[in-house]
């Protein structure tokens, strides 16, 4: 009887990864570490001396927290969103690292691009321990945003004494989980100042590769400077990491409104010297990219241009060979081949000024690699908040949002058309405005899935409309939203795209989770019998939390059977039994679950014929007898909870 539970808890599953890269060394689905010792023989070091490595206090726990199993559920709450049927677009409030695990199963290798702007850790920042322990005494407490005292996050100050170790061991877990997420083609950017961006670099190195680094920008985000510590900084950092070399980042628009100098049939260019800049390329080394270019003095166009030849005949007569640089001589960048093909279509003549002639190359490309500095007014920190204050009506809700100008630089060299977008330290959501801004812009129909921890705010006036920063967020793109749609109202041709957004909460399982029995030696052995047997049996024969909802029910199962949160639900009966849909087209995966108590005969019957063969179904236990699991078993995946 192929009858298998819903798992009540998620856990990451670091061997899944290992097995598909090594299947060869696993046995009974276990590793067996000589085999994987001896297929790594020649990479391992023996002596941990003789190798560099990073550590601080507190790393050696870390992998027992990223494969600490997840406890929470993510449940929908639609008054908060908009359009909540329609959208693809996700905002989490909730704690990042457990929400990182709930969406590790439908969300693996789906992510295009990851923008993060966390803590810098200047001594002021929100850093918190994460606490997670099991059983589960308080939920607050074991995703770190209260502490066993029932306070709200700490400040991560000198004082503490592992000033820079809390900060590793707050950001290695979430960024490890981030990586399962991109896309092999995937790119991660992330915000930071001096205080880290060395220590970033190392465990980023670390977890994605040092091969995988692209770079390292640095964005003039205050022209002015910040007046204190001998020398006024105006600039933060954005680390740049592919998760393969499969990544590709794209190039820029080379500036605003810009236009081609010259223009012909194909369309507008300009011009780059054929020649070979770079002295190391030259005749000694590279002597088939020496050779002679015949110029038509008598044939300028429309642009001034000139027509060649690689013969020399009656009208090609001025003979054009690569210049010498610092007493060696350069060659050509393309080969005669290559030439041919080329003479006339994007290979001509320029005449400058001394009247000689330069053999020039038509580049027709309007777009530049972004270069390692971005120097641009729109993306210093006061556009980012003269925007926000723009949409709340002058009130500054959040101090320093982000320039949306600046994110949707990153997004164009980091994102497809269609790409999946996630940010799990959204903020005030600049990075859900700039996607939509930018979808505006060029048509594309990015989704983000944004996730903010609902931490409280502090200034007391707004907290009295916006208690947490997750409801900034969700207010902002509501606010973003409205006015989107209303632009878009007042033309002939109307905006289509997706300007809506699903919210959910990171909250307590619906599963009714067994957590510690509360031990009273006060009480005898007779006392303690018959509490324990009624709470196991409450366990046992509770399955799901007093007042759970279906919805919420659905859509954990969803998470846990790896269905994306955008899957479509449907209503229908089977018989006289009432069951959800539940399908998530994008990765073609489906289910039925039913939530009543009781599962009739004829429902059995009916779940039993061909419509339905090998479909996946999900019942509460106590809703089936065992000959009905038995029955159904043979012809549908059956899972109870």
């Amino acid at each position: 009887m192929d009858i298998k539970r819903i798992n009540k808890i998620v856990k990451t599953d670091i061997k899944e990864g290992l097995k598909r890269i090594y299947p060869e060394v696993f046995e009974d689905n276990k590793i067996n570490f000589g085999k994987l010792k001896a297929l790594l023989s020649g990479e391992i070091i023996e002596k941990e001396d003789d190798r560099f490595y990073f550590n601080w206090a507190g790393k050696s726990g870390l992998y027992k927290l990223i494969q600490a199993p997840a406890y929470g559920t993510l449940k929908p709450d639609k008054d908060k969103s908009v359009d909540f049927n329609n959208t693809e677009n996700i905002v989490i409030a909730g704690e990042n690292l457990e929400t990182l695990k709930l969406l590790l199963k439908p969300y693996f290798g789906k992510v295009k691009m990851i923008y993060i702007d966390p803590p810098y850790n200047t001594g002021k920042d929100f850093i918190y321990r994460d606490n997670f322990k099991e059983p589960l005494k308080d939920y607050l407490e074991k995703t770190g945003q209260v502490d066993s005292e029932g306070k709200k996050l700490t400040t991560n100050t000198e004082a503490g004494g592992r000033y820079h170790s809390d900060w590793l061991n707050f950001m290695y877990p979430r960024l490890f989980l981030a990586r399962s997420l991109l896309k092999d083609d995937g790119v991660i950017f992330i915000s930071i100042d001096d205080h880290e961006v060395h220590h970033l670099r190392m465990i980023m190195d670390e977890i994605f590769g040092e091969e995988n680094f692209a770079g390292n920008i640095i964005a003039i985000t205050n022209r002015g400077g910040r007046d204190y510590g001998g020398i006024a900084r105006t600039h933060e950092y954005i680390l740049v990491y592919q998760k393969t070399n499969g990544a590709k980042l794209k190039e820029i628009q080379k500036e605003k409104n810009y236009k081609f100098p010259y223009y012909d049939t194909l369309g507008g260019f300009e011009v780059r010297e054929l020649r070979n800049r770079n002295i190391r390329f030259n005749i000694d080394n590279r002597p088939n990219l020496f050779y002679a270019y015949y110029v038509d003095p008598n044939s300028r166009d429309e642009n001034g241009f000139f027509h060649i030849s690689l013969e020399k005949d009656e009208r090609h007569v001025i003979e054009v060979f690569p210049k010498k640089s610092q007493g060696v001589q350069t060659v050509w960048r393309w080969g005669k081949r290559k030439a041919s093909t080329n003479l006339n279509k994007n290979l001509i003549a320029k005449q400058i000024r001394n009247g000689d002639f330069q053999i020039v190359e038509k580049y027709r490309k309007a777009t530049k690699m972004l270069r390692s500095v971005i120097d641009d007014k729109e993306i210093v920190n006061e556009r980012g908040t003269e925007v926000l204050k723009n949409v709340f009506n002058g009130i500054l809700p959040y101090d320093y949002p982000k320039s949306i100008a600046l994110i949707k630089i990153l997004l164009e060299i980091g994102s497809d058309a269609d790409a999946l977008i996630l940010d799990f330290f959204a903020g005030s959501g600049t990075t859900g405005h700039a996607v939509w801004d930018l979808n505006k812009e060029d048509g594309g129909n990015r989704k983000f899935i944004l996730v903010q921890l609902d931490e409280e705010v502090q200034d007391e006036e707004i907290k009295k409309e916006f208690p947490t920063v997750a409801d900034i967020c969700i207010e902002r793109l509501k606010r973003v939203s409205e006015k989107y749609k209303k632009e878009s109202e007042g033309k002939l041709i109307k905006n289509t795209q997706d300007f809506g957004f699903k919210v959910f909460r990171l909250d307590k399982s619906n599963f009714n989770l067994k957590d510690e029995f509360e031990f009273d030696p006060s009480e005898s052995k007779e006392e303690l019998k018959e509490k324990y047997l009624e709470w196991l049996g409450m366990w046992v024969n509770e399955p799901l939390v007093p007042g759970w909802k279906p919805i919420d029910v659905i859509y954990e199962v969803m998470l846990k059977e790896g269905l994306n949160l955008n899957s479509e639900i449907e209503q229908l009966k089977i018989k006289e039994n009432n069951f959800y849909y539940v399908k998530d087209t994008e990765q073609n995966l489906d289910f039925y679950i039913s939530l009543e108590d009781k599962i009739n005969q004829e429902t059995i019957e009916e779940i039993r014929t061909s419509k339905y063969k090998g479909k996946m179904f999900v019942f509460l236990d106590k809703a089936l007898t065992d000959s009905d699991k038995i029955n159904l078993s043979a012809f549908v995946r059956l899972k109870v909870i």
